[in-house]
């Protein structure tokens, strides 16, 4: 099989430049260029240097018009989501020595930028930073230096890794002060120092540094696009200190700027993110000192649109309901179950409607309300502890759990229409769905779970990786393309052979995992008898001891063949050079990823298991809670009967027969009562009380 013939190929040529290659651009200087030694790493750029000694690239196709052109179909591709073919496409055109004159033209900046861009959205980030640090370090005159920034602090929130961001951004400062020619190049802008004083603030913040931190947050101007989220941030900060008046007054000034407000930049969605959470935050302080009326102001400034509003609704109720004004709590825990009935607190929210009734004295009401609680509930346990046994339903929820999540990351209106969605059908109390509304996932396993994917994506391309570099090595072999050979030597056919049976081999152990565990849900369920059950896991134990050792023999076979396959020829010394240290690496990278992948998967699991066990405490808790407001109920009917006993002896009606009492004197023994059937109209009787 033609390595270049399959369907993924040219993604994984693209993937290839960019895994293997891509990752050795360093570029600490704009003037650095270094010929590669045998064995290491070789940059994008060495690579079309040695392309274009032999002949292989025209660097006559590199006009203005070209790059303008080949800029404008790499930019639609990004705008359209092909984050990989933008990369590949803006590597030929900043690496390729085609456009090397055009160093200094703003197209060429351009495309530095949106290849930065490229890599961050495929999760390529220290590929990106390297990018970023070429951009600024060119100087602040250019127009790119200040979105660059910008890129550099997303990247940094996205990996949590702000000291690794901010050592690049300082590093890229140097460097644009060595490269300055005049002084409006030396001059930072404001978004340079903004970005390094909110990075380093997270980076305080983080090793506990408060007073530091926000010390640096304190000097982001008034101007800069990171105040709105400086400023929460240092409310958030005193809140950790205990300086709950000055942490309101921070959260204030985020909640209060009107959006129109010249000092309100808007520069995404995050801005309204920001504005939501300070009013949350200013709600469950007013909360804790008691100010309910102040708490149900923030949580009605929450839009309609927020995906914080059922949280809004939920803490709004339950401040009511410590205020004691039972039908406001009783309007928004309604509001809340029509408009949002799987939202996440919607268990808790049914625990306190239940608490309200009994606050009102409700007694039989609320007796009945907690067994109907407790019968909804109790399958929905159940479930989550099948779940929590079960490693193939906790993969499955997880992974519609993370589907979940890459749809409401790049719509977040998503979150809110997930909350409000079954509105107007039951699926179900111990459904996959609800469970899966009340599952929070770990932001560690996030990260985990799609670097597993990545890796496992990585571990089924890796073959093909292998086969296309050493294909690439046979390209090269000439400098005349028109005379390459299409027949495949021995040597390339036994190569594509035992990759072929690598593959084969680890297809066969995803399989195998995958009958061990059915093997253990028929145990579990007891579809299966123990002792067939026990001699097919020694069976299945027994083959995949099998397998691990011919995956290991397959792999030293692949490693033998791709070092019988001649790379480069003897007429390109200097490209044989690069592809034979690349190709060791990708042979290295396709059984590393493979490795690597168990190791993430097993960790990510731990996670998934610490996260389904949570949600089964939570669960429970909620139906010990609401067997106790059942006693509590009936502990209540009790009194209240001992009461109404205890003002019958002493002459006293209750208040609830006295009307009835009052309508029985009026009438005689022989005479009937009949009560008005006809309409009443408001204006008849309003306000007769």
């Amino acid at each position: 099989m033609n390595p270049t013939s399959h369907p993924r190929a040219p993604r994984l040529a693209a993937a290839a430049l960019i895994a293997l290659a891509g990752l050795a651009l360093s570029a600490p200087s704009l003037a650095q260029t270094s010929e590669p030694r045998a064995g290491q790493d070789a940059s994008i750029a060495a690579y079309f240097e040695a392309l274009e000694s032999q002949g292989l690239v025209d660097i006559e196709t590199g006009t203005l018009e070209t790059l303008r052109a080949e800029l404008g179909a790499a930019e639609d591709r990004l705008k359209q989501g092909a984050a990989i073919e933008a990369a590949v496409a803006l590597f030929a055109i900043v690496e390729s020595p085609r456009f090397t004159a055009f160093e200094d033209f703003v197209e060429y900046h351009n495309a530095e930028y949106d290849l930065a861009a490229a890599l961050a959205a495929i999760g390529a980030y220290e590929s990106a930073l390297d990018y970023i640090e070429r951009a600024i370090g060119r100087g602040y005159a250019s127009i790119y230096a200040a979105p660059a920034h910008r890129l550099a602090v997303d990247i940094a929130l996205e990996t949590r890794d702000y000291a690794g961001a901010l050592t690049r951004l300082e590093r890229a400062a140097q460097a644009a002060a060595d490269n300055a020619v005049d002084s409006e190049s030396q001059t930072p802008p404001a978004e340079a120092a903004d970005a390094r004083r909110y990075l380093g603030a997270h980076v305080e913040y983080v090793q506990g540094r408060l007073d530091t931190a926000e010390g640096l947050l304190a000097e982001i101007g008034e101007r800069s696009w990171l105040h709105t989220s400086a400023v929460y941030l240092r409310g958030v900060i005193r809140v950790r200190q205990g300086r709950f008046r000055e942490a309101a007054g921070a959260l204030c000034e985020v909640a209060q700027l009107p959006d129109d407000d010249p000092m309100a930049f808007v520069v995404d969605g995050r801005y309204y993110t920001v504005k939501d959470l300070a009013r949350l935050g200013l709600g469950r302080i007013a909360h804790e000192h008691g100010e309910y009326d102040d708490a149900f102001y923030h949580y009605f400034q929450i839009p309609n649109d927020s995906d914080r509003l059922p949280e809004a609704l939920f803490e709004a109720a339950w401040s009511m309901y410590q205020k004691r004004d039972l039908d406001a709590a009783r309007d928004l825990l309604a509001e809340l179950f029509q408009n949002f009935p799987r939202a996440p607190q919607i268990l808790e929210a049914k625990l306190l409607a239940g608490y309200i009734e009994l606050a009102d004295c409700r007694f039989d009401d609320a007796e009945a309300y907690y067994d109907a609680l407790i019968a909804e509930i109790e399958p929905l346990v159940a479930e989550i502890e099948r779940i929590r046994d079960d490693p193939e339903r906790r993969r499955r929820l997880f992974d519609a759990a993370m589907v979940r999540w890459r749809e409401e990351r790049a719509d977040p209106a998503r979150s809110l229409a997930t909350a409000e969605a079954a509105g107007d059908q039951d699926d179900g109390a111990a459904s996959p769905e609800r469970i899966l509304s009340m599952l929070e996932v770990d932001p560690k396993f996030v990260r985990l779970h799609e670097a597993v994917r990545g890796l496992d994506r990585a571990a089924g391309d890796g073959p093909y990786v292998v086969r296309l570099w050493s294909g690439l090595g046979k390209r090269v072999a000439t400098t005349e393309v028109g005379a390459i050979a299409a027949e495949q030597s021995i040597e390339e056919e036994d190569l594509a052979d035992a990759n072929a049976l690598l593959e084969d081999v680890r297809r066969l152990r995803q399989q195998l995992k995958r009958a061990q565990r059915d093997l253990v849900r028929g145990r579990r369920e007891g579809t299966l008898p123990d002792d067939a059950a026990e001699a097919e896991r020694q069976r299945l134990a027994g083959l995949g001891r099998e397998l691990a050792a011919l995956e290991a023999q397959a792999a030293g076979l692949a490693r033998a063949a791709d070092q019988a396959v001649d790379v480069g020829g003897a007429g390109a010394p200097k490209l044989r050079s690069m592809l034979a240290g690349d190709l060791r690496r990708a042979r290295a990278l396709d059984q590393a990823a493979s490795n690597l992948s168990e190791r993430l998967e097993g960790a990510a699991t731990q996670l998934a298991q610490r996260s389904i066990d949570r949600l089964y405490d939570d669960a429970r808790r909620v139906i010990d809670k609401a067997k106790l407001g059942k006693i509590d109920a009936v502990i209540g009917q009790k009194r209240s009967l001992d009461i109404e006993v205890q003002d019958l002896a002493a002459g006293r009606y209750p208040a609830e027969l006295r009307g009835r009492l009052w309508e029985e004197g009026l009438i005689g023994d022989d005479e009937e009562f009949w009560p008005f059937e006809g309409e009443y109209w408001a204006d008849e009787y309003e306000g007769w009380r």
